[in-house]
């Protein structure tokens, strides 16, 4: 038999190496195996991590991690400190990040960036999931148009949306300059829901807006692969290329680049009961011949993705609940202090409420979604 003492006596030899000083090559294959989310709770490890991390988003323009489900943005009550996030489940997660001034609205979201109007007639993007993301947009009273956010800031939130409807970004930057981040905003220089609906770009790296040629009455914009798609009132589509342009020039026909379809989502009923059917329209189209055609199709499919339906972006999401596949997401509110996140299914045409009351008060309050994106450092 073994002699005991000698098993106690012998020394493990253990190594003095600190996880904190972690080489970077394995520490970054570590980062890409793990979600925005679960970065920033490294970040709060230790100092040497979070140095480390910095240095990667900056030095690695290649960097990507894995993605993660969407959150609603919803802030907290006035006088306290910042936003809070509701899941997909319908769960909460605070984030107690100073964004902006008490004096600022958010007026959109897209692509992992918030877009907030100040009453200093200024514009700002931020990405809140990486810390200090932030870039000034040429101020307002460089529009062609002039719009007072002043006044904005003082009228009702319905009143806010007549003048800033939407914002499109293209897709998230690495640690490219600054010129590679477009900024394609549609806004009703009018004032009203009867007026022209308009559409102006900037880079932060511009100090005024463009407002772009060639226009027509748009109700809404979108954006992927640095190309802007523009929906116009009569249902046809402008795409304009930001690829090889500081400006967006306005295509002839629509090319189809990857897997960026694009669908249209009618909902019935603006009112606030259940249930509250959609209608959702795939635009097809081809280039044959030098001839461009196109045309809106029904369907009732989106596979096994969802859709998560916003005021100014809309995702798509592979869910993790096998049922909720081919279904859109969606907020209903019942009442003025009451919300809930549901869920509709395009193919058995029925609706599931998967959360509590969301908190979120008044009816006109608009719904952004967020894609929790970890940036890097963009240089100026």
């Amino acid at each position: 038999m073994a002699d005991k003492t000698a098993i106690r006596s012998k020394k493990t030899k253990h190594s003095r190496t600190s996880w904190s000083e972690l080489p970077i090559d394995p520490f970054e294959l570590i980062l890409s195996k793990l979600s925005p989310g679960s970065i920033l709770r490294l970040e709060a490890v230790c100092r040497p991590w979070l140095k480390a991390i910095k240095y990667i988003s900056r030095s690695s323009p290649s960097f990507t991690c894995l993605p993660e489900q969407p959150l609603l943005l919803a802030f907290q009550d006035e006088g306290k400190d910042g936003v809070g996030f509701y899941s997909l489940e319908g769960k909460f997660y605070n984030m107690p990040k100073q964004l902006c001034d008490g004096d600022s609205i958010c007026i959109g979201s897209s692509h992992g960036w918030l877009l907030f109007l100040s009453n200093k007639k200024q514009l700002l993007l931020l990405n809140p999931v990486s810390a200090g993301i932030q870039l000034l947009l040429p101020p307002l009273d460089t529009f062609l148009y002039s719009i007072d956010p002043v006044i904005v800031l003082q009228k009702s939130g319905r009143h806010r949306r007549q003048r800033m409807l939407k914002v499109a970004v293209s897709l998230q930057p690495t640690c490219g300059n600054k010129k590679s981040i477009g900024v394609l905003l549609m806004y009703n220089y009018h004032g009203s829901i009867g007026g022209c609906n308009c559409l102006a770009f900037c880079t932060p790296a511009d100090n005024k807006w463009t407002k772009l040629a060639g226009q027509k009455a748009y109700v809404d914009v979108t954006s992927d692969h640095n190309g802007f798609y523009a929906l116009n009132v009569d249902y046809s589509v402008e795409v304009w290329d930001f690829t090889n342009s500081l400006i967006p020039i306005k295509k002839p026909c629509i090319a189809k680049t990857g897997a960026s379809d694009l669908f249209l989502v009618q909902r019935i009923s603006s009112l606030p009961i259940l249930p509250v059917p959609f209608i959702v329209y795939k635009l097809e189209y081809n280039n044959r011949d030098g001839t461009c055609t196109s045309g809106w199709t029904k369907v009732e499919s989106f596979g096994n993705q969802a859709l998560v339906l916003g005021s100014n972006q809309s995702i798509f999401v592979t869910p993790q609940e096998f049922d909720h596949e081919n279904s859109i997401y969606f907020t209903y509110a019942p009442s003025y202090d009451t919300c809930f996140l549901c869920v509709y299914n395009l193919r058995r045409k029925n609706i599931k409420i998967v959360s509590d009351d969301l908190g979120l008060t008044g009816l006109e309050k608009q719904v952004y979604w967020l894609e929790p994106r970890f940036f890097s450092t963009v240089a100026s």
